[in-house]
C-alpha cells in the first residue's frame, strides 16, 4: 500500500511537481484532430493541471496557447480566428500559433510594443488524427515513429475515452494480466445495427442500449432475468 506522500508524488501531474516536470517531457496527445475542424471554434482543454486553448489557423495549423489573454486575462477559447491567428474577444489582442502578438488595437502607436509580449504557448505536432503537444522546457524531441504514426489514413482509427481516474490508475488496469476484455461493458445503439448485429449484441450484453445494464459477460440474459445485486453488508 502507497502511503499518501508515494501516491501524490506519483499521480499528481501538475505544474511544479515532480511526475508533471517529468510528464512534460514527453509528447502528450492533447485532442483528436476531428473535434478541430478547419474553420472551427477555438477548443479549451486541460492537460497536466494547465487550462489551455487549441486551435487551427487559417492554415491549418494546430496551436495551443494559455487560456488567459496576457493583456486582461479574458477567455480566449471565446476568441475568433482570423488574420493568421487567435483574437481576444476582449479588446482584439490577436496571438499566432507561436505566442506572439500580431495586433494591438487602440494601444499607442498601434501597438508598437506587441514585439515584447510572448504568450504562454506549446509546440503541436499532429499525426494519425491525434494532435500531440509537448510542455517541457526547451526545444522538443522528436515524436516517436511508431508504425501507429506513420501509417496511411485507411489504417488509422483515432479516439479517446473519458475515464474518471488518474493516469496511473488507468495504467494499472491496462497491464492487468488477469481480467478479460469480456468483463467490459459498452453502451450500444441498436437503432444503427442491423437485425442480426442487434440480437448479437443483446446475447453477449444483456441490455447494450443502457449504461447501467448488467451482463457484460455472455450467457447472462435479459436484465429481468438477473437478480439485483445484494444489498447485504459486508
Amino acid at each position: 500500500m502507497l502511503t499518501r506522500e508515494e501516491n501524490d508524488l506519483l499521480c499528481q501531474t501538475g505544474p511544479g511537481t515532480l511526475c508533471g516536470e517529468l510528464m512534460r517531457r514527453y509528447w502528450q496527445p492533447a485532442a483528436l484532430s476531428e473535434e478541430l475542424p478547419q474553420g472551427g471554434a477555438p477548443l479549451p482543454i486541460r492537460l497536466l493541471g494547465e487550462e489551455l486553448v487549441l486551435f487551427r489557423d487559417d492554415q491549418g495549423r494546430p496551436g495551443l496557447l494559455g487560456l488567459h489573454c496576457s493583456h486582461r486575462g479574458a477567455d480566449l477559447s471565446y476568441g475568433r480566428v482570423e488574420d493568421g491567428g487567435l483574437r481576444c474577444i476582449y479588446h482584439g489582442w490577436l496571438y499566432d500559433i507561436h505566442g506572439r502578438c500580431l495586433d494591438q488595437p487602440g494601444e499607442p502607436g498601434g501597438g508598437a510594443q506587441r514585439d515584447s509580449i510572448r504568450h504562454p504557448v506549446y509546440p503541436c505536432v499532429e499525426k494519425a488524427g491525434i494532435i500531440f503537444a509537448y510542455l517541457g522546457p526547451g526545444k522538443p524531441p522528436l515524436l516517436p515513429n511508431y508504425d501507429l504514426l506513420t501509417v496511411g489514413e485507411e489504417h488509422v482509427f483515432a479516439t479517446k475515452l473519458f475515464t474518471e481516474c488518474n493516469y496511473l490508475q488507468g495504467n494499472e488496469g491496462n497491464i492487468d494480466l488477469i481480467h478479460n476484455n469480456f468483463l467490459h461493458f459498452d453502451k450500444r445503439d441498436l437503432q444503427s445495427m442491423t437485425a442480426e448485429e442487434a440480437r448479437e449484441a443483446r446475447e453477449r450484453y444483456g441490455a447494450p442500449e443502457v449504461l447501467s445494464g448488467r451482463g457484460p459477460a455472455p450467457g447472462l440474459g435479459s436484465p429481468a432475468d438477473r437478480k439485483p445485486p445484494s444489498t447485504a453488508p459486508r
